[in-house]
């Protein structure tokens, strides 16, 4: 299969991923299937009233999820308006994840399988929040870097993060790749001016407001987390918070310390956070899947992992057609698909740590250094994460 081709086959398939999902959330559609572009963001008052995020409203993502949300708005006086630039922003953001993850497999001399994107989370997912640009910012982060373009990727990183905060995990792992300290502190340099520069001037402006949305985030309650089953009392959620971050913490650290290729790495550490965090909304999956495309990973949990997702956003709203259950607590059928879809992230991390070299009792002892070795591995080991 010539590259080109790998591109335009990838393209194609997040093309028609996006589509059908924007059929599914689109206002018009009946039946529809809830989105927050739709069914949360746009009866926001500073939505309505077409003025900026964060100066008189709070809201609980950041920046760059808050400005394409208000430029969304600025085109259009009407909700299908509205969804429509969304459709429009997804269909750019999946074109840049296509070829991203296309020159990835290009610099390895693999093929890219587009099959990766027909999952089921980029089908139900694919227009229904922000995690879809996150997804492309992040992919595009890692491509600059593995180009050796460190500025354009602390950049690309910055902006993934003032888009969903999740990626934040990935800086210690791109500077521990990095040989010398300028260098790592060109890229530190890089990537904290760029958040500081979408944030800075709304935090002027308005501290207050602007930190009511990170409160929101920080006071909300459970959501999809397998620890609910430990924890089943809500007056107890502020120790099961404190359990999910020291797991993501310990996870972490393991991670940063394991010697493997930038995207083994990069998707254990995403998992770690994953595995802990106290809010794993279901289109998280789609900052992974761009990262599991270039790995090629061909792993049993694979689809267990992304299917059992699917299911708890197809099952969130079966409580309104009888059933007596609340979607975010133990019982209800997300729940069950939520600690199930843990297990099945768990095995597949073991699964991409095994590839990369480490099996499971060796991921728990092996010691190794703190230095960066990414540069000095063959490049399709510093990216497969092959260890010699």
């Amino acid at each position: 299969m010539q590259r080109q081709d790998g591109f335009l086959l990838a393209l194609s398939a997040i093309t028609t991923s996006l589509l059908i999902s924007g059929v599914v959330h689109a206002p018009w559609s009946n039946p529809k299937l809830y989105s927050d572009i739709v069914d949360s963001f746009f009866g926001r008052d500073w939505v309505q009233t077409r003025s900026l995020p964060y100066l008189t409203s709070s809201f609980e993502y950041p920046v760059v999820a808050g400005l394409l949300t208000y430029l969304a708005r600025a085109f259009t006086s009407t909700v299908n308006g509205f969804y429509d630039v969304f459709v429009a922003y997804s269909l750019l953001a999946g074109a840049a994840i296509a070829w991203a993850c296309a020159g990835i497999a290009r610099r390895t001399g693999k093929d890219l399988n587009p099959l990766y994107f027909l999952m089921p989370s980029f089908l139900v997912f694919g227009i229904y929040n922000f995690d879809l640009f996150h997804a492309a910012f992040l992919i595009l982060a890692l491509f600059a870097f593995i180009m050796k373009k460190d500025t354009l990727s602390a950049v690309l990183l910055g902006l993934a993060v003032d888009t969903k905060l999740v990626s934040a995990v990935l800086l210690p792992v791109l500077l521990i790749e990095m040989k010398g300290r300028g260098k790592r502190l060109r890229y530190l340099v890089a990537f904290a001016i760029t958040v500081a520069a979408f944030n800075i001037p709304f935090a002027i402006l308005n501290f207050s407001t602007f930190l009511q949305g990170y409160q929101f985030v920080g006071n909300y309650g459970l959501e999809n987390a397998w620890y609910i089953w430990i924890f089943q009392d809500p007056s107890q959620w502020w120790y099961a918070k404190i359990f999910g971050l020291s797991i993501s913490v310990l996870l972490l650290l393991r991670v940063y310390t394991l010697k493997m290729g930038l995207l083994p790495k990069s998707f254990l550490a995403i998992a770690a956070y994953l595995l802990g965090t106290y809010i794993y909304a279901p289109q998280f999956n789609l900052t992974l899947i761009p990262i599991i495309a270039v790995l090629d990973t061909r792993d049993s949990a694979l689809y267990p992992w992304d299917g059992l997702n699917a299911m708890i956003i197809l099952t969130w709203f079966v409580g309104c057609c009888g059933a007596s259950w609340t979607p975010t607590l133990p019982g209800s059928l997300p729940q069950y698909f939520a600690v199930l879809r843990a297990v099945a992230l768990a095995l597949l991390s073991i699964g991409v740590a095994a590839r990369a070299g480490h099996s499971l009792p060796q991921w728990f002892s092996h010691k190794v250094g703190m230095k960066g070795g990414g540069q000095n591995e063959t490049l399709d080991q510093a990216i497969q994460g092959t260890v010699p």
